[in-house]
């Protein structure tokens, strides 16, 4: 074991936390709170990557790994712990994979969400993790499904909302701004053509909103900066691929190469084809004009994934 799987006194907070919406952040919570009580470390304990993708399933995820680790310590961990999802972990039973936690750490106590399932084809369930507790002896805290609009705060929840481009509703859900992150890359600069130069994002296996354009947050050494941000393949200059296009309102360096956040506020419009490029920049000035007003009212602190 390296110095940072050691064993320590630890609350462990189970799950995948993708997003790490209000209902993974109150299970945080109770867990930090544990911990205290208890004299110990809050851990959250999660896996790089989905189950499904170790099945070669489509793994489309609300949030890398570093926003995760960013967010989750946001929310109260003193530690994340995020180990690979492999075979063997697959083939545990939930006898096994407690072992697993207990043979790692000194367990003072654990804490899953109501719906949290373990060990191999799911068969362990918030109920059998709170029986193996009682076992061995140390508490098993379970949270109760924090409600919005009547209905639990999911991650299908939020994907759904994300699904359709409604930015504000999946903001209510996550308790902040719905974040892309990833590289800025070199693509065909129509955008410098426009007037209107964009950083092309690569957003590897993060959900993209439905395609239009929206008034976004580009957030680049640590500032946060209004802009506009088209989603999409660009119909106008027969794009091939989906894109994520943002234009930073108050001019921004060369990005190309830098890690870059974009965090969605509200859709203004969907994407259409326009007869021209003329006409198209006629249209993003207008965007651009939308957008202004949404931010002049904007009075909210947009969340810093990278944590700057």
């Amino acid at each position: 074991m390296n110095e940072q799987t050691k064993k320590s006194r630890s609350v462990l907070a189970l799950g995948m936390f993708d997003g790490v919406h209000l209902g993974h952040r109150a299970l945080i919570r109770q867990a930090a709170e544990a911990a205290r009580r208890l004299g110990a470390e809050a851990v959250a304990f999660t896996f790089t990557d989905a189950p499904g993708k170790l099945l070669h399933l489509p793994v489309i995820s609300l949030s890398t790994p570093a926003q995760r680790v960013s967010w989750l310590k946001e929310a109260g961990a003193d530690r994340v712990d995020m180990v690979d999802f492999t075979q063997s972990f697959a083939d545990l039973s939930p006898e096994g994979f407690l072992a697993y936690l207990r043979e790692r750490y000194d367990v003072a106590a654990l804490a899953a969400g109501f719906n949290y399932t373990f060990g191999r084809y799911g068969a362990g369930t918030a109920e059998t993790l709170k029986q193996l507790g009682a076992e061995h002896g140390f508490p098993v805290l379970i949270a109760e499904p924090v409600l919005l609009d009547g209905e639990p705060v999911s991650s299908t929840r939020i994907r759904a909302r994300i699904s359709e481009g409604a930015m504000e509703a999946a903001e209510a859900l996550l308790g902040r701004p719905y974040t892309l992150t990833g590289s800025v890359v070199s693509a065909r600069h129509i955008g410098h053509t426009l007037g209107y130069p964009t950083a092309n994002l690569e957003t590897g296996e993060q959900l993209l909103p439905r395609d239009g354009v929206y008034a976004t947050y580009a957030v680049l050494d640590g500032a946060a900066c209004p802009a506009v941000t088209n989603v999409g393949r660009n119909p106008t200059v027969a794009g091939l691929r989906r894109t994520v296009e943002t234009f930073i309102l108050d001019g921004a360096p060369s990005l190309y190469g830098a890690e870059l956040s974009v965090a969605f506020l509200s859709r203004i419009r969907e994407e259409r084809s326009f007869p021209s490029l003329e006409a198209l920049s006629r249209q993003i000035g207008e965007d651009v004009k939308t957008a202004k007003k949404l931010f002049d009212f904007e009075k909210k602190t947009v969340y810093n994934p990278k944590g700057l």
